[in-house]
């Protein structure tokens, strides 16, 4: 997964309140102040020293990448998918943290399941998610010939439908299956998607990766800000691919049951497709083979009686009705219930 993007804004409160401790321990002229603010200042510069990215560390990152690239022209997709798969696990058995993350989900979501069965899951979705960060650098490459040929597509007369009304689509998927190869096979047959992104910390390689992800014809919406990236492309009758299954801060949030978990949910999307009039589309993937199959399901449509919560709630049911018939392909290492703040809810118990 991408870095977390660097927040000038943090680097220039830590700045702030480094200089509000200087001012005591000088003016005051106590040592015990001053080695205080010796410390914090030390602490200060460690920190930026560390989140300040360089020129020099971009550019290694980026010959790395394009190493990568090249072996992905030449290396075949079963060779790229083995390595990752195999790659994956072992992940999974040296990062001891990302570990528990994975199996305290699968225990809150199947507390009634063996630990057997939960530690199968948790190593097919470390080989599954090894799989397709190897083999994005080969499809992101590959001609719509190959697209044509090595995944499949059902229901796509549900996608020509829910666009022949005019309104848009907010196509609903997750970090299910591999959505990156959808939005291509899409965009190759003529249903190009604006995709909302979070830019990486390396200009040189979110170029690269741009360039790679729009060359079929896909648009990019900056996370920040993407309200009105996605209205404009939604009331150009376009349609918009929003992935429902990340952690929401509660103040922001609705309750509502994800994996028969009551689960704080962003109503972002349930609010654009009230506002739009725009269907929402739940599009799954699985692998077939060295390729994939995705399934369009039938639209959910929001109704006159329908609220931001009942709206997230058919959105929650359709992400969870996929991953329940194949937990696997589900991205279990995102620490996905527990919440960023506290709120009296009524759910003290949901963060226990």
């Amino acid at each position: 997964m991408p870095p977390v993007q660097q927040n000038d804004t943090f680097g220039g409160a830590v700045e702030h309140e480094a200089d509000s401790l200087q001012r005591p321990g000088i003016e005051g002229g106590r040592s015990g102040h001053v080695r205080r603010e010796n410390a914090c200042l030390r602490s200060w510069r460690r920190l930026r020293s560390h989140t300040v990215r360089t020129e020099r560390t971009n550019r290694r990152e980026f010959r790395l990448y394009r190493v990568a690239r090249a072996l992905g022209r030449v290396a075949p997709f079963w060779l790229l998918q083995s390595v990752g798969a195999a790659l994956g696990v072992l992940f999974l058995l040296l990062a001891s943290s990302r570990r528990r993350t994975v199996l305290s989900n699968l225990r809150r979501v199947y507390p009634g399941r063996s630990r057997l069965f939960r530690l199968k899951v948790a190593v097919r979705c470390a080989a599954h998610f090894g799989r397709i960060s190897f083999d994005f650098i080969k499809w992101n490459q590959v001609p719509a010939e190959t697209l044509d040929r090595m995944v499949t597509c059902n229901g796509l007369e549900n996608l020509k439908g829910a666009l022949a009304g005019g309104k848009g689509v907010l196509a609903l998927s997750a970090h299910f299956g591999h959505w990156e190869v959808v939005a291509e096979w899409l965009a190759a047959h003529g249903f190009p998607q604006g995709l909302v992104f979070r830019p990486l910390e390396n200009p040189l390689v979110e170029a690269e990766l741009a360039a790679a992800r729009t060359r079929l014809g896909n648009t990019l919406i900056p996370k920040s800000g993407a309200t009105r990236g996605i209205l404009k492309v939604v009331r150009g009758g376009g349609m918009v691919d929003i992935l429902l299954d990340q952690k929401s801060d509660l103040e922001h949030s609705v309750i509502v049951d994800f994996l028969g978990v009551p689960t704080p949910t962003t109503p972002s999307l349930a609010k654009l497709a009230l506002a739009t009039g725009a269907p929402v589309v739940p599009i799954f993937s699985h692998p077939k083979g060295t390729g994939y199959t995705f399934t369009i399901e039938p639209p959910i449509v929001g109704q006159a009686d329908d609220t931001e919560t009942t709206l997230t709630q058919k959105c929650n049911d359709a992400l969870s009705r996929a991953i329940f018939a194949r937990p696997e392909l589900w991205f279990w290492f995102h620490d996905r219930w527990t919440p960023r703040k506290r709120r009296s809810t009524g759910l003290e118990h949901y963060a226990d």
